[in-house]
């Protein structure tokens, strides 16, 4: 069979779709492909994917009811790890009522735990990103889990609000697991479908801290009817910490890195580059555009920590819950990321299919500009439940779904440096936690006049919010595609852009034809429009260059032969 440049065959480039659409596959391109990815090489030659692929075998749908390697069994131990490290880090959030009494915890230290448990991820997250480039998703992912497990163990043994404190803190560093999770979906999956996915993967993994509001109280509760409640919540934290340990031994057996294999595996090979850091590093700091997205991501998942952290003391004391009704309330908010962060993420890739980088970049600020304005609600509406709980699912909505549109836009900001990118997005989202309940939460009545009531906490958190969309979406721009308000540069293309991420040298020794595949793919952020006209030119240039050769070739051919009338070379080349 005959192979392209690449050394794959055409059909792992092409595919053999059967051209009926499965109901089991989900996204834009939900079409059943089987194909054989291989031509050279012994170990993958009798692989068959699952799921429609790409040039780069990432695939182009997803089936969310298999578990096939490589891409699903992937996602699904990806996502259930991130759920898993959401449940683990805000466990303590609905106990504190419980804890409080144990440990001599005021209000106002447990504000401080509850910044402490975002703030200690913030470095990490960072940290993360590089391990992913470096190392590969799966040895990242798995290290991370069964490292800040003892941690969660450790708070058992806690007996001051200090050890409380420190150990949220640690216990926060498993929030980094986003950063592989984002990048190990952005490696699996192909541009048409990479939003939804991204943000499939996120939204789930997110709802663990909706779900622990839930399970952690409860299995507290359930815990105390055969011991000392001073002792159920602490055995309630070995849940979680087990669960951390055994699903990272999962990841490592039973998942691979990329579609074709380990990192190791491959750069054995040398079918892989190993990464150079120093560069990864300066190309990704350097990079505005991670930055802007880093402050949307700050005033959108920044804001969803701080609600998380927040919400539930905030409905006990403002309209005299019990502790796990206030609790169970809570929840719906972080649950609502099952769906509200995956719809971000799917709109994004509907939407970039049709109108390009362009059309994500406007659906985005709407979510945040949406999310924004039913935040402030929350405060207005503070002295009505019902409203409340009404304008918590409209802002949950418009939060999260934004989280889901911004990971729609990552990947595609840097090729060379994407875990890097997806590290210092996430660690955006993380400072603005901080930040958030910093502000507008971690403060008491003794600040005199810069004392923020909660009620109008959420106001003005969500008037920030709908500020930064203004600047952080509509400063973006990317060449080859435009911005929000701008076109793009005539003549620019996607090569350009991620081939401008190599240096001279580099390029000279042919590294940044790592990115080729990926910037072909990355085609399809025209827009359908343009996409359609870009091909119409090309097809008329090559119409007009293999008209120009024929006419060439027949002059020769008439000039050589004298016995030839110059009017059958004429009429032969169209002339």
């Amino acid at each position: 069979m005959a192979t392209n440049g690449d050394g794959f065959t055409d059909d792992s480039v092409k595919g053999p779709a059967s051209g009926k659409k499965n109901p089991k596959l989900q996204g834009p391109f939900a079409y059943e492909h089987k194909i054989k990815v291989p031509a050279n090489d012994p170990e993958l030659s009798q692989h068959v994917f699952k799921l429609p692929v790409d040039s780069e075998h990432k695939a182009k749908a997803l089936n969310l009811f298999s578990v096939a390697q490589p891409h699903m069994r992937s996602f699904h131990l990806n996502w259930i790890g991130f759920f898993i490290t959401f449940f683990s880090a805000y466990g303590a959030a609905p106990l504190i009522p419980t804890i409080r009494q144990d440990v001599g915890l005021t209000g106002y230290k447990a504000n401080e735990a509850g910044v402490v448990t975002t703030a200690g991820t913030v470095v990490v997250r960072v940290l993360m990103g590089s391990m992913c480039d470096k190392f590969g998703p799966r040895y990242s992912y798995a290290f991370l889990l069964m490292f800040t497990a003892p941690f969660i163990f450790g708070i058992a043994a806690v007996h001051t609000s200090a050890g409380y404190i420190i150990s949220r803190f640690l216990i926060g560093w498993a929030l980094a697991a986003f950063v592989t999770c984002q990048f190990w979906t952005s490696i699996m999956f192909s541009p048409n479908v990479v939003g939804f996915a991204n943000a499939l993967a996120g939204g789930w993994g997110n709802a663990g801290g909706g779900v622990t509001q839930v399970v952690m109280p409860n299995l507290a509760d359930g815990i105390a009817k055969h011991t000392y409640a001073f002792r159920a919540w602490r055995w309630a934290f070995f849940f979680p910490g087990c669960l951390q340990i055994i699903w990272g031994l999962m990841i490592l057996t039973f998942s691979q890195d990329t579609p074709n294999g380990s990192y190791a595996a491959l750069e054995k090979k040398g079918k892989k580059q190993k990464a150079n850091l120093p560069k990864e590093l300066f190309n990704g700091f350097t990079n505005y555009r991670i930055w802007l997205l880093a402050a949307c991501y700050a005033y959108s998942f920044g804001v969803e920590l701080a609600i998380d952290n927040t919400l539930a003391p905030y409905l006990g004391s403002q309209f005299g819950f019990s502790t796990n009704k206030a609790a169970n309330l809570a929840a719906i908010f972080g649950m609502m990321n099952f769906w509200a962060r995956p719809l971000g993420g799917f709109l994004s890739d509907i939407v970039g299919r049709r109108f390009g980088m362009r059309g994500r970049l406007w659906l985005l600020w709407s979510t945040m500009t949406f999310g924004g304005l039913f935040t402030c609600l929350m405060g207005v509406a503070g002295n009505s439940y019902a409203a409340t709980q009404a304008f918590v699912i409209l802002a949950a909505a418009g939060i999260e779904g934004t989280c889901g549109c911004i990971y729609g836009v990552v990947p595609f900001v840097s090729r060379r440096s994407c875990g890097l990118c997806c590290g210092l997005v996430s660690a955006g989202g993380a400072i603005g936690g901080v930040m958030n309940q910093g502000i507008f939460f971690l403060n008491t009545a003794a600040a005199g006049p810069y004392y923020i009531p909660p009620i109008d906490a959420f106001k003005w958190m969500g008037v920030v919010m709908i500020a930064v969309s203004c600047f952080g979406v509509g400063g973006q721009y990317f060449p080859m595609w435009g911005g929000m308000f701008f076109p793009a540069k005539k003549g620019a293309t996607e090569e350009d852009y991620y081939f401008a991420e190599y240096d001279a040298a580099e390029r000279e020794k042919g590294y940044h034809l790592a990115s080729s595949a990926f910037a072909n793919e990355s085609r399809s952020m025209r827009g359908m429009k343009r996409t359609a006209a870009d091909a119409a030119a090309r097809f008329k240039a090559q119409q007009e260059a293999n008209g120009a050769d024929d006419t060439a070739h027949g002059n020769i051919m008439d000039s050589s032969t004298s016995t030839t009338p110059m009017t059958n070379g004429a009429t032969r080349n169209g002339v």
